[in-house]
């Protein structure tokens, strides 16, 4: 659990508790989208994964609460993890 309380940066942070407590992958990460998390039952939709198919998996509480301060504190439009290239993951 140490590993995924390292990192000082928050955006950081939502990216390891992402990929640990719901299994994706860094590719499937950095391409979630604002509309891809749904609040109410606490999943992520993952577009084009492994095999090109799109599949559903849980949100952890503890990586819920996170993914939720980054949210707030960055603000993003589109992309969760925006890149440096504006309009890019």
């Amino acid at each position: 659990m140490t590993l995924l309380q390292t990192p000082v940066n928050l955006k950081h942070k939502a990216i390891l508790y992402l990929t640990y407590s719901s299994g994706l992958r860094v590719g499937e990460v950095v391409r979630l989208r604002l509309q891809d998390i749904d609040y109410d039952r606490k999943t992520l939709r993952i577009r084009q994964g492994k095999g090109r198919k799109d599949r559903l998996t849980l949100l952890s509480e503890v990586a819920f609460e996170v993914v939720q301060r980054c949210v707030q504190q960055h603000k993003p439009e589109t992309w969760l993890f925006p890149g440096q290239t504006e309009g890019r993951h």
